[in-house]
């Protein structure tokens, strides 16, 4: 009986492209059908999962479900299996190696597309509570929590740098001289990011995860000692992508360079305090990592309140 089951399913499998065939014979992957499908796939990476089953799903469907029985009644009648009856190509874009998909575990999800011409405003700090935004002090200098990426990748960190001493609510009443959070808590360490200067972005652990924290102004502390620009932006040769408010991006990683010279030699400084508005610019790093400044008129602010006209008109000239 079993050399008879085993006849029968050789027999199916030998029918099944023909079968397959007769029950698609109306199904053709036509040009404007790949670009529908590839347009679906692309939605769905990004997010927007807009895409409705065609008519022949039902018969293609089915199709498989033969397939699949007939395989399975196979394995079961033993280890003989006809070779080489059947073979598919996936429609769209086919999936990112495995490698990639890990490496890009743990980093931001906020990432600079050219696509928009002139983007809104979008804004990666955490928001203030209780008073305070949630912030890492270390020695007067002042780190706010970023909501990208929620985990930092553990492989993005370099040394310890500090540890958590003091955890308060009331960040603004303690001294300069400990290093302090709102956040994380005491015993927390503190890591500096590869790369990276640690008086541009710092890491530690938050409620499990680790989270990036960037330089910034808090409580009319901003520089310390003879620290520049540079020093708390010291992203030179790290620069991919750049995204103004209302203006446009910028995804040449030279022009990038360029653009980020400019800043760093042209910016004056202002003060101590913070601008609120709807506008930003956000840097994103080769590690994927992206950064933020506030921006009102031809003024941007992080750590300190910087006036740079003169990157603004490099900008939009970079844009058009």
């Amino acid at each position: 009986m079993k050399q008879n089951r085993k006849m029968d399913v050789d027999a199916m499998l030998r029918q099944l492209p023909a079968t397959v065939q007769e029950e698609m014979d109306d199904v053709q992957a036509t040009p404007f059908l790949k670009a529908r499908i590839d347009r679906a796939v692309n939605e769905k990476k990004q997010g927007k999962v807009r895409f409705a089953l065609p008519k022949w799903a039902p018969a293609l469907c089915c199709a498989a479900v033969v397939l699949v029985i007939a395989l399975g009644t196979l394995s079961l009648g033993g280890q003989n299996q006809p070779e080489g009856l059947i073979h598919s190509d996936a429609l769209g874009p086919s999936a990112p190696p495995t490698d990639v998909l890990t490496a890009d575990l743990g980093r931001s999800s906020v990432f600079i597309s050219a696509k928009t011409s002139k983007p809104g405003y979008r804004s990666i700090w955490s928001d203030v509570k209780d008073g305070s935004f949630p912030l890492i002090g270390m020695s007067g200098r002042y780190y706010r929590m970023l909501t990208s990426p929620n985990s930092v990748d553990p492989s993005l960190l370099s040394a310890q740098v500090a540890t958590v001493s003091e955890f308060t609510t009331e960040p603004s009443l303690s001294g300069t001289d400990v290093v302090l959070s709102n956040a994380a808590t005491s015993g927390t360490a503190v890591y500096a990011i590869r790369g990276l200067s640690e008086n541009a972005l710092v890491a530690a652990e938050v409620s499990g995860r680790i989270r990036l924290f960037q330089r910034v102004s808090f409580n009319g502390h901003a520089l310390r000692g003879s620290e520049q620009l540079s020093d708390t932006l010291s992203l030179s040769g790290q620069v991919i992508a750049m995204e103004l408010t209302g203006v446009g991006t910028v995804t040449d990683p030279a022009t990038c360079e360029a653009l980020m010279a400019t800043l760093l030699d042209s910016a004056s400084y202002a003060s101590s305090g913070s601008i609120s508005s709807k506008k930003a610019l956000l840097i994103e790093l080769h590690n994927g990592l992206v950064l933020q400044l506030s921006v009102k008129g031809d003024s941007l602010a992080a750590c300190g309140v910087w006036s740079c006209p003169e990157f603004f008109e490099a900008f939009e000239q970079a844009c058009n």
